[in-house]
């Protein structure tokens, strides 16, 4: 069974496109993201994610900063969740 997993998982190769690290935020927010997402990731792959509320970015701002240790300001931290579901619904 483990033999016909691993030739099935070798026979049909995925191909996928990574979003273009030049990406960066735009409009009324794009400092406040641009500063504080695109260390570590391009705007387009922030965009790609799943539709969120504010509160979502939020658990996901809190992730960043406490597991990832990401340096993000307590000021910053509390604006960004709205800014990216700003971002997201546009």
């Amino acid at each position: 069974m483990k033999a016909l997993i691993a030739l099935a998982l070798v026979a049909a190769p995925v191909e996928f496109a990574l979003p273009g690290d030049e990406a960066q935020f735009t409009g009324p927010d794009a400092d406040l993201l641009n500063a504080n997402c695109l260390a570590c990731h391009s705007a387009s792959m922030v965009l790609l994610q799943p539709q969120m509320s504010a509160e979502q970015w939020r658990h996901s701002v809190e992730k960043m900063r406490n597991v990832y240790k990401a340096p993000i300001g307590e000021a910053d931290a509390a604006k960004l969740p709205d800014a990216l579901a700003r971002a997201q619904s546009r």
